[in-house]
């Protein structure tokens, strides 16, 4: 039972995370190709997922991963074209149910591709191919959602904010899950970082991810909700994605319809970084 309970809470707890972009010399907050059409971030993502099993106790699960990922930006018919590739990658799960599962960049075998439209509304093009837990591990599918923040697309001074609902489906090899987050970005101002001068925006807002999927011959179903912040910093000289630091607070219950069990308590912590590799 603690298997199965794993392999779906794992699928859908990485689906909620979160990152930024930004504004152009024209003057408006929106997504453009920028200054340097390639670049690299570092990211790197801990997550912790509790769960509440009742007579069968309690255990915790722990992912843990880092990478290296070029992008480069181009204009498309629709927008900004993105492509990212992974350089290098680490991600692990540790659970005390069964052994450790990892994965590196060689699982994940060619490019993501998806476009932004000047607020930032993504849209994918192609995805790579995923091997074993790659598709949990890295999920690909849900960063070309939610690596970039939605925009306003239009001039925004200090003190303003935007809101936007961002709503998306994947289909994972284990199942598939939906995820809605309604989020809040305050511009703050600027700041100086390394002798350049960065725009300074916050996030906040929630997000609600469900599930189902199908485990040795059982149904297992999922939800979950909660709060998610950051802090972001782009670069206006260079129409450049700089750096972004996220967090995320989540409850919810898993339920196995078939064992005729209540369904069990579940927390999902985590915190996820976006630096620009510069030089």
């Amino acid at each position: 039972m603690k298997k199965i309970v794993t392999s779906l809470a794992l699928a859908l707890a990485l689906a909620a995370c979160a990152g930024p972009g930004g504004t152009g010399p024209g003057g408006g907050l929106m997504y453009r190709v920028p200054e340097s059409p390639a670049v690299v971030y570092l990211t790197g993502d801990t997550s912790n997922i509790d769960i509440d099993a009742g007579a069968m106790g309690s255990f915790r699960m722990r992912e843990t991963g880092t990478s290296t990922m070029e992008f480069t930006f181009a204009r498309g018919a629709d927008g900004v074209q993105v492509t990212a590739t992974f350089q290098e990658l680490s991600a692990r799960l540790t659970q005390p149910m069964g052994g450790a599962q990892s994965i590196t960049e060689a699982d994940v075998v060619g490019d993501i591709v998806f476009t932004l439209d000047p607020q930032g509304h993504s849209t994918a093009v192609s995805m790579p191919e995923v091997r074993g837990v790659a598709a949990q591990l890295a999920n690909p599918q849900a960063l070309a959602y939610e690596f970039f923040p939605i925009l306003p697309g239009g001039t925004v001074s200090p003190g303003d904010s935007w809101t936007d609902t961002l709503t998306y489906a994947l289909d994972l090899p284990q199942g598939d899950s939906e995820s809605t987050s309604v989020m809040t970005y305050t511009l703050q101002g600027d700041t100086v970082v390394g002798g350049r001068t960065l725009l300074h925006i916050t996030m906040t807002g929630t997000a609600d991810v469900s599930g189902t999927a199908v485990q040795e011959g059982m149904e297992v179903v999922q939800t979950a909700s909660g709060d998610i912040e950051g802090t972001i910093f782009w670069d206006p000289a260079r129409s450049l994605y700089v750096s972004g630091d996220f967090q995320r607070d989540m409850d919810g219950t898993v339920e196995v319809p078939a064992a005729g069990m209540p369904p069990m308590p579940m927390t999902m912590t985590g915190r996820s970084h976006v630096q620009l590799q510069e030089g």
